[in-house]
């Protein structure tokens, strides 16, 4: 038993030492240890961090499907794709692949924003996809504060189309700024029997 002690004693030494001697390595370690246990989303330490100052105001032009906006962006018309999630197809040039799901989803959008609107946008790691869309997250309303999930559930458009089940919460590489209070929203609305839980692709 008293060996025992003595080993822990060492141990605990051992890390007083290194935590007094070297912070910066201690506090690497201790990140590296909340990122494997999930603690931080590994997304969040590599996407930017936003203040309400600097979102991009921008005209709405039209919608084009639950998903995607034409916006007014600097006076130039810009195709702008909500990062973060997925609606079902209703303009896909494959009649097949769309639904009346995506019809819905286009419907409720159009529901929240009209031609001549301003909203403001929200950026994260890719700043354009492969079709050469825009890639952001579109408040309606201004938020205090960005990173609070009641805001993104009520002022953020991506998150009240997943909120209310006419989206499904989807990560795309390296954009995941607000993923787990997308994901959270996914999973209250399946709870709520909104439709997510069984996705079309």
């Amino acid at each position: 038993m008293a060996q025992n002690s003595s080993s822990d004693s060492r141990v605990r030494s051992k890390w007083e030492q290194l935590i007094l001697q070297r912070p910066g390595i201690t506090i690497v370690a201790l990140l590296i240890l909340a990122i494997a246990l999930g603690w931080i989303p590994l997304g969040n330490l590599f996407s930017p961090a936003v203040s309400s100052d600097e979102l991009q105001p921008a005209k709405v032009v039209r919608v084009v499907d639950g998903d995607t906006l034409v916006l007014s962006v600097n006076g130039a018309d810009e195709r702008v794709r909500l990062i973060g999630i997925n609606c079902p197809e209703s303009v896909a040039p494959e009649e097949e692949r769309n639904t009346e799901e995506g019809v819905e989803a286009s419907d409720f959008t159009k529901s929240l924003v009209n031609a001549g609107d301003t909203v403001w946008l929200e950026g994260d790691v890719n700043d354009r996809d492969q079709y050469d869309r825009l890639l952001r997250y579109v408040w309606l309303e201004k938020p205090d504060n960005p990173n609070d999930a009641q805001e993104i559930r009520t002022k953020m458009l991506n998150g009240i189309l997943v909120a209310e089940g006419y989206a499904q919460a989807r990560r795309y590489g390296d954009d995941t700024a607000h993923a787990a209070a997308l994901e959270a929203l996914g999973r209250e609305a399946a709870e709520k029997g909104k439709g997510v839980s069984d996705f079309w692709d």
